[in-house]
């Protein structure tokens, strides 16, 4: 009986202390030793679920954030360049086209209308007012600003014909090639004039440039079986100018507008 007692008592003890344990682990939160398990499954559990919680809450969230961020800012960034690469595309496109306005205005201005300060001018290589030939050479002057397209040109040099017989036109030399004007008769009226004869020149003749002149044509004209002519009564005829001059009775024409002289 003392021992059981004794026993008993001691049991009691024992468990009093086994009691006070556990009440001083969960107040420290250091998970007591279990009988039988040596430590390991409170290992195990506590790092395991620390590991895969942490990473998977810091890492794969963290990285889609700053991920979405960047992206977000990229998406940002390459809006804002396309917005400026389109902006500077609509300038360049803006300034190229005020450019080619600019330059369809000037080019008009050298073409289309009339241009001022051309003048035409004539000399008599041959004198001789009652011979088989008349021998008209010109000039074209530009004293304007812009150059001009010859082949927006046309002059002509009026005559009597005597009888109308078929007339003949000849290039003995002309700067910018005879093989570029262009040379035919037609009939008028005025004072001293039936006919004229008009030159005007192809596109590969080029321009006269402003301040330049279109360098020298030798015109020539007969009548077709070389009979004599009669200059003296010509509108156009002079044989007190065997040098070129500014003469007024031979006339200049920029897109069938009178620009230079007087018509008979």
């Amino acid at each position: 009986m003392d021992i059981k007692m004794v026993n008993g008592r001691w049991m009691k003890v024992e468990l009093l202390g086994l009691a006070a344990a556990v009440l001083v682990a969960c107040a420290t939160g250091v998970e007591p030793v279990r009988e039988g398990a040596g430590g390991a499954g409170g290992d195990v559990s506590a790092s395991t679920t620390g590991d895969v919680v942490g990473s998977s809450t810091s890492n794969t969230t963290g990285d889609f954030t700053t991920s979405t961020s960047s992206s977000a800012a990229s998406s940002s960034a390459a809006s804002s360049s396309a917005a400026s690469s389109s902006a500077a595309s609509s300038s360049a496109a803006s300034s190229s086209a005020a450019s080619s306005s600019a330059s369809s205005s000037s080019a008009s201005s050298s073409t289309g209308g009339v241009v001022m300060g051309l003048a035409l001018q004539y000399r008599a290589a041959d004198t001789n007012a009652t011979d088989n030939q008349m021998k008209p050479h010109f000039r074209i002057v530009n004293g304007g600003g812009a150059s001009v397209p010859l082949s927006s040109l046309t002059l002509r040099y009026y005559f009597t014909a005597e009888g109308n017989p078929s007339q003949i036109f000849e290039c003995d030399y002309a700067t910018v090639g005879c093989g570029n004007l262009m040379g035919k008769f037609a009939t008028t009226t005025g004072v001293m004039a039936d006919h004229y004869m008009e030159i005007g020149f192809t596109a590969a003749a080029g321009s006269v440039m402003a301040g330049g002149n279109s360098g020298e044509i030798q015109a020539r004209l007969h009548n077709q079986d070389y009979s004599n002519v009669n200059e003296a009564n010509d509108y156009s005829f002079d044989p007190t100018k065997p040098a070129f001059v500014d003469w007024t009775k031979v006339t200049l024409f920029q897109g069938g507008a009178l620009v230079w002289g007087t018509e008979p």
